[in-house]
């Protein structure tokens, strides 16, 4: 599978720069096409949930929205201007989003949505091959484009996080590349997804931390290292003994050691029901990594 289609969801916000460089990066690379999502939450919504200010007395008579509305407009202006300011220093044609994609063309597009992230971003991400969004990585983090992105389009998902310095290469794509491996449909499914990235990586790892797998229902270590193997991948087979830490953790060390700077994982979780929860170690690594993550459900 190549990289050709990509779709990343950038509000304005400065935390979400490394993923915009990103998404850019790859598609001046790979000469795809980029649709850069805006979504602009209806100001009634924000007015009725915000709460303390917005919501009381102190802004009545509609002036919360007008409010909200005028912060809204100001967002969406710096988003496009960043997008546009990125196409001309990456060489990426800007297009009307109506325009047709053109193979072997490197473009992007600049779409708004007005509404949440959960009813706009499961229809635009079921038709690319990666979706690219920011974490937000901190103590009190909003994972909710990231989660709705995982459990709602099917389709893989590169997060980046907001630290300064955590975008991938120029190229857009990584150097080392770790794998965290327990033989499981999950990890078997990020791994297909991560093929374009382990193809233009100098070194891969597969990450087996002990206790990570069900040996009944697992992918054997030598074949899996044959299929990259069929692929023109070489790769190299790390077991890590289980300790004190948690699976989240020794995978992040391990990470680092290595000087990877992507890791791939089958994120644990599931999406129904209203709910979108995450697995203790897919958690554990959108909200600690100081890399980016690409992740399969």
């Amino acid at each position: 599978m190549s990289i050709r289609s990509i779709l990343c969801v950038y509000s304005g916000n400065a935390d979400e720069a490394n993923a915009l460089t990103t998404a850019f990066n790859l598609t001046h690379t790979v000469k795809g096409s980029l649709r850069v999502l805006h979504l602009a939450e209806p100001p009634l919504l924000y007015a009725a949930t915000i709460g303390a200010g917005y919501a009381s007395g102190q802004y009545r008579d509609g002036a919360a929205v007008k409010i909200l509305e005028q912060s809204a407009r100001e967002l969406t202006e710096t988003a496009l201007k960043s997008v546009t300011s990125l196409s001309q220093a990456h060489s990426v044609e800007l297009v009307e989003d109506s325009v047709k994609a053109v193979a072997g063309l490197a473009q992007a597009s600049f779409r708004t949505l007005v509404g949440t992230t959960a009813e706009c971003l499961p229809k635009d991400g079921r038709s690319v091959d990666i979706i690219v969004v920011g974490s937000d990585n901190s103590s009190d983090g909003n994972l909710e484009t990231v989660l709705t992105a995982l459990f709602k389009t099917g389709s893989p998902v590169l997060a980046i996080p907001r630290l300064l310095g955590a975008a991938l290469s120029t190229t857009g794509f990584a150097r080392k590349v770790a794998i965290a491996w327990d033989g499981s449909l999950t990890a078997s499914r990020a791994l297909r997804a991560a093929l374009p990235y382990l193809l233009q990586a100098e070194s891969v790892y597969l990450v087996s931390i002990e206790g990570m797998s069900d040996p009944v229902d697992t992918m054997g270590d030598a074949d899996i290292v044959r299929y990259l193997a069929v692929h023109g991948i070489s790769a190299e087979f790390i077991h890590c003994e289980r300790v004190a830490h948690g699976i989240g953790h020794i995978l992040l060390e391990k990470a680092n050691d290595l000087k990877a700077d992507m890791l791939v994982m089958g994120a644990y979780g599931h999406g129904h029901l209203g709910e979108m929860i995450l697995g203790g170690v897919s958690n554990h690594l959108l909200k600690h990594s100081r890399i980016p993550l690409l992740l399969a459900h």
